[in-house]
């Protein structure tokens, strides 16, 4: 199996809170539930939920949301628009499962030297 990497460059705002990341209140909206009842559905408090929505939510909490709402965890993180130059070449190619994005051809190289040395 492929091992993907991910850099993450910190933040440098200081006034950062997650629940402007998280689509969850909007989810719940869409689907016409409550987080009163939604939290309830999921085994918590309404404050737990509110207080995961707000602060620095652990990944459990995040995985029994999701679960909660039939998606994956990814999908309760809002979608940002990301600014790419303009290549030739644009896809995914999942291997064993796991998503590689392509934008250049040294992508697909890298990827098939990394599947020649692994398979």
């Amino acid at each position: 199996m492929i091992d993907l990497k991910c850099n993450f460059m910190a933040r440098q705002k200081t006034d950062y809170n997650i629940e402007n990341e998280l689509c969850v209140k909007d989810i719940l909206a869409e689907r016409g539930l409550l987080m009163k009842d939604f939290a309830e559905q999921i085994g918590i408090t309404r404050e737990t939920l509110t207080r995961a929505l707000r602060g620095n939510p652990q990944y459990s909490t995040l995985k029994a949301i999701a679960e909660g709402l039939g998606v994956n965890v990814y999908e309760l993180f809002k979608e940002r628009t990301v600014q790419r130059p303009q290549t030739d070449i644009h896809g995914c190619i999942y291997v064993d499962g796991e998503p590689n994005l392509i934008e250049s051809k040294s992508d697909i190289e890298h990827l098939l030297k990394e599947l020649n040395a692994n398979h």
